[in-house]
């Protein structure tokens, strides 16, 4: 399946003006109104916020019209059984987990020439890495999220532990693991939590694997090494979370992570590994009563890849003008306003948490958006990279299996990275 490759424009929404719209006028061609369809998840402050930004977009792009719908049911087989039928919304909101099968299948339009040359200047390099290939850039990040520690004051307050509040400071393993030992003495049930949403978000252990300097997919983010000494000393740290009792058996990769933030609420633990989505519940459920520090580490740090990014499919009947959007929805003042309302953090290197003006827990954002700069380069690749959405079913299949202790650490190693080169040389 070809891309269209989208030919250089001036980036045109600032200015207001269409350049499509004014050399179809002085052709003389028909100037008939262009239908954009832009796919979000059903967040409802989300697709607000998008149809308040296509509103502006199409203000300034007369005869044009944008609608925002919501993507339903499982993903891939709703994004693949729509693209067969070319009837794919001309722009898709995507997870970086997810675009690499359709940047490499052609699937996606090659944004280069409507995205202004200087935005990549203001993205990390693992963060634009996520939509770029050798041959096209087929999305940009809009705004992302990761892992940092929450915790119940009362219960460090009980084991007089005092969290770390920068990276620097940050708890390394064992000393993590003490301080969940502690907790667990004090909240009678376990001593930590972590933030997997289903099977289809195992992705979210590998910054452990990095953090201990392995790697899913080596460093060229292609090669499975699930098998290193650095991998496999990962998988047992994880593996002793549950063999001493420390997580609750509901709580891994395929069960999810709804029953640590109950567990949370609770008080049957005093430690959580999650993102920003906990935030709500924890307000509403314990208000005033935790706290947060950076994301554990390891001989190095790391942290989730959270976030989506836009990109335009091969389906749009207008990809010129679908890229345009694309570009104006992550302006720098629009990602602005799509964090403030929707309490996201910003893909934009340039945008801290004053930037943004969130209304409540400036700091614990900011805590956020610097625990950002700790996601490895590599990782970004392993999981952005055309494979990684088969790759990571299987991930979640033997994570469970070592952590529940029908493989060792060894052994799941090798059979995962075994099982890891049967999808990446079909």
């Amino acid at each position: 399946m070809p891309t269209h490759p989208v030919s250089r424009r001036t980036f045109l929404a600032v200015a207001g003006i269409s350049v499509a719209g004014a050399l179809a006028a002085c052709s003389g061609a028909p100037t008939g109104t262009r239908h954009l369809r832009l796919s979000s998840w059903n967040i409802p402050l989300d697709l607000e916020s998008y149809q308040a930004i296509a509103d502006e977009f199409v203000a300034a792009h007369p005869g044009t019209s944008v609608a925002v719908e919501v993507t339903t049911g499982q993903f891939h087989q709703w994004f693949i059984t729509r693209l067969a039928a070319d009837l794919a919304p001309d722009i898709i909101r995507i997870t970086p987990q997810q675009i690499g099968r359709y940047a490499a299948n052609g699937s996606l339009v090659d944004l280069t020439g409507a995205v202004p040359a200087d935005y990549q200047d203001d993205w990390s390099e693992p963060f634009w890495a996520i939509g770029a290939r050798e041959d096209g850039l087929y999305g940009v990040f809009q705004h992302t999220d990761n892992f940092i520690t929450y915790y119940d004051r009362r219960v460090m307050e009980q084991i007089g532990v005092t969290p770390p509040s920068s990276l620097a400071d940050a708890w390394h393993w064992e000393e993590f693991l003490a301080i969940a030992r502690e907790a667990q003495q004090v909240t009678g049930g376990y001593g930590f939590g972590y933030g997997w949403g289903g099977a289809e978000t195992a992705y979210r252990w590998l910054p452990i694997v990095y953090q201990n300097g392995g790697t899913f997919l080596g460093e060229d983010g292609e090669t499975p090494s699930m098998d290193s000494a650095e991998a496999v000393e990962a998988l047992d740290f994880g593996r002793r979370w549950y063999s001493e009792g420390l997580v609750s058996p509901a709580n891994m990769s395929k069960s999810g992570g709804t029953p640590s933030r109950d567990l949370f609420l609770t008080g049957q633990i005093g430690l959580l590994l999650d993102n920003p989505e906990s935030i709500a519940s924890f307000d509403e459920g314990l208000p005033d009563q935790w706290g947060t520090a950076p994301m554990i580490r390891g001989v190095g740090e790391a942290s989730d890849l959270g976030g989506n990014a836009l990109a335009v499919t091969k389906s749009s009947k207008h990809p010129e003008l679908a890229a345009e959007l694309v570009a104006f929805i992550t302006s720098r003042a629009n990602v602005v306003e799509f964090c403030k309302r929707g309490n996201w953090l910003p893909a934009r290197s340039s945008l801290d948490a004053a930037d943004i003006g969130y209304e409540r827990h400036a700091e614990t954002m900011q805590r956020f958006i610097d625990q950002a700069t700790t996601i490895p380069l590599s990782m970004v690749r392993a999981e952005s990279g055309q494979y990684f959405s088969s790759l990571n079913s299987v991930l979640a299949d033997y994570l469970d299996l070592c952590f529940l202790g029908e493989l060792t650490p060894a052994e799941c190693g090798t059979q995962l990275t075994e099982a890891m080169r049967s999808v990446t040389t079909r």
